[in-house]
């Protein structure tokens, strides 16, 4: 039986919502460590996605001093104004291999994964499809190897 994405998933992802500012939202993606937020609307609908590559397209750099920048944003922007969309969505049942080919195929670094009624239950990003690997090799490595070798008749 293949594995599907819910098995590499992470669950529960932290969203923002469509009317936060630029600022909260980067301090949230910086808050928990991560490099998608999926965008909600106040339904808590997925209608976009914020990426670490979104914030650095807009931030806004200044000098504080000798060789030292600070960054910021512009405090009127709100997420609605600088996220990507359409976002791409998947099924928490989507076998592994169709998300991943989806990603190449895209060029896509994360896919949200979805309820029935399109709110966010999950992420499944670049990171995770390589912990996968790891994780398969390691499997593949414990196993025992059976070599067959045939016997020689002179």
């Amino acid at each position: 039986m293949s594995k599907s994405v819910h098995d590499i998933m992470t669950s529960h992802p932290h969203t923002v919502f469509v009317t936060d500012s630029v600022e909260s939202a980067y301090r949230k993606l910086k808050q928990y460590h991560v490099r998608h937020l999926p965008v909600v609307d106040g339904q808590g609908k997925l209608v976009g996605i914020m990426s670490e590559r979104d914030f650095q397209r807009i931030m806004i750099r200044e000098k504080s001093g000798v060789g030292e920048e600070t960054y910021c944003f512009d405090s009127r922007e709100i997420v609605e104004d600088v996220m990507s969309w359409p976002v791409q969505a998947i099924g928490e049942g989507t076998p592994i291999k169709t998300a991943a080919r989806l990603m190449l195929q895209d060029k896509l670094s994360a896919l949200v994964i979805t309820s029935f009624e399109n709110r966010p239950k999950g992420i499944v990003t670049t990171d995770d499809f390589l912990h996968y690997l790891i994780e398969l090799d390691a499997k593949e490595l414990d196993r025992p190897i059976n070599l067959v070798i045939p016997s020689l008749r002179l």
